[in-house]
């Protein structure tokens, strides 16, 4: 197989894995947290959040793409098939709004190469500048195509802390899980 072949296997495979794995995590945070939604499509804890930064964070562009087709996958379920253009922008938006945000915390120079180098305090820094571009970006989308039951002003704010709430959760785990496998591996080198 040559050399740009393969590349654009591992690339697809990695978008592919990453819309199953956030697919995955939306389940799972409706099933855990059902008792936390704020209304439909806001959670007062959004664990998917966090697995969107992780995503973009580790995978890049294939991350990205994978939680763009996750949500075409996800919103398939909750939209009407003569509505076809929010939910194809509502993709669009959950999966390159933390690809911008990241590109964007890069080139300032804000977002450290490698999680296990960062602070908490960057960590909660980082999470909160995720969490608000998100939360803002779905609510513009959704006010500017009359989503039913919307109020942009108001739903900001609960979808802003369940996603905070969320991707705290997970990169402090994400994290921790780091951390414990970086020094397991560095008391065995020793």
């Amino acid at each position: 197989m040559t050399r740009s072949i393969r590349y654009w296997v591992e690339q697809t495979a990695l978008a592919l894995s990453s819309a199953v794995l956030f697919v995955l995590f939306f389940k799972l945070n409706g099933w855990v947290f059902a008792n936390l939604a704020y209304s439909e499509g806001i959670s007062w804890v959004f664990l998917p959040e966090g697995f969107r930064v992780i995503l973009v964070l580790v995978l890049g562009l294939p991350g990205a793409v994978g939680l763009v087709l996750g949500t075409w996958f996800v919103d398939s379920a909750l939209f009407s098939a003569d509505t076809w253009l929010l939910p194809f922008l509502n993709g669009v938006v959950s999966g390159l709004t933390p690809w911008v945000v990241m590109k964007y915390l890069q080139h300032k120079g804000w977002l450290a190469h490698h999680i296990l180098t960062m602070t908490a305090q960057r960590l909660l820094q980082m999470t909160l500048i995720f969490s608000a571009a998100s939360a803002i970006s779905h609510q513009v989308l959704w006010s500017l195509f009359d989503k039913p039951n919307v109020n942009s002003m108001v739903d900001v704010w609960p979808m802003f802390i369940g996603n905070a709430l969320g991707a705290l959760l997970m990169l402090y785990g994400f994290k921790f899980t780091l951390d414990r496998i970086s020094s397991k591996r560095s008391t065995l080198t020793d």
